[in-house]
């Protein structure tokens, strides 16, 4: 090896003067960097895309059947983009959805019968998020399928059932059940609609009665993703350019609802949701 080879080599050493090549090496960076914004912006681009679709997909199975965009989302959007950003992007717009579901449905709000269902709301998101908080990436994962599994089995053979009567009692457990699992995974629906529709009401009443619980649990979630600096721009983003097409296939899917046979169609979401459920669970 030569003296100027072991110059060159040499860790440490100034990268100017006679031993360099700048040439080269000007000529280089600038490609690198234009071909790495350029695969970084086609990668954002497309998790946006995906974004986008899940959650007017999930739109779309909330006003067709009712019930399911947060577990619909939460079975979709990990596959676009990572598990603490889908989190934060369902929490951002389940709560934006609640708030103009609730604005319409303010009057029809059964406020005497759901201080139970608040106090146990109010006490299980944080206990949720906190679980969800002490937990490694794979161990999150591989929960939140199960809850999924859990969920869509509750809802097949449980929430649907109308000659269940829940007693007043047992109103500040399903409370704390829904409110973890909301603050873990935003999925707390399937107890809650357990618990209204085995109420004597009206549907109005019972959807302005899911819309209110709801609108608290997921306030208590952004304020907590809020304290704790979870909630990336990317979710901002996602969600500003999500909320748009979210809100027209909720629209759509409720105009299509008259026309769709109902069993059938849920008993297809929820075995996609079993099947999302089952991959997640036994992800390696």
């Amino acid at each position: 090896m030569s003296c100027f080879q072991w110059l060159e080599g040499k860790r440490g050493c100034k990268k100017t003067g006679f031993f360099t090549k700048p040439r080269v090496r000007v000529r280089q960076k600038p490609f690198r960097r234009r071909h790495d914004s350029f695969t970084v912006y086609t990668m954002i681009a497309d998790s946006l895309l995906l974004a986008i679709l899940a959650l007017s997909l999930a739109g779309f199975v909330q006003g067709l059947t009712g019930f399911g965009f947060g577990m619909t989302s939460m079975s979709l959007l990990p596959l676009a983009v990572e598990l603490t950003d889908a989190q934060a992007i369902v929490t951002l717009t389940s709560t934006v959805a609640c708030l103009l579901m609730a604005a319409v449905t303010l009057r029809q709000t059964p406020w005497s019968d759901l201080p139970r269902l608040w106090i146990g709301t109010v006490v299980g998101v944080p206990i949720g998020f906190a679980v969800l908080e002490s937990l490694p990436q794979t161990a999150v994962t591989r929960v939140l399928g199960l809850a999924i599994c859990l969920m869509v089995l509750f809802e097949f053979f449980v929430a649907r059932r109308r000659s269940i009567q829940w007693p007043w009692w047992l109103e500040p457990v399903i409370g704390i059940v829904s409110g973890m699992l909301t603050g873990a995974f935003n999925i707390g629906g399937p107890p809650l609609v357990a618990c209204i529709y085995s109420r004597p009401w009206p549907k109005e009443k019972r959807v302005a009665a899911l819309t209110a619980v709801f609108l608290s649990g997921g306030l208590i979630r952004v304020s907590l993703l809020l304290r704790y600096h979870e909630l990336p721009p990317e979710a901002w983003s996602a969600t500003a350019w999500g909320i748009v097409p979210m809100m027209i296939a909720i629209i759509a899917g409720n105009r299509l609802l008259a026309h769709v046979p109902d069993r059938p169609l849920r008993a297809a979401v929820f075995t996609t949701l079993l099947f999302l459920g089952g991959r997640y669970l036994f992800s390696s």
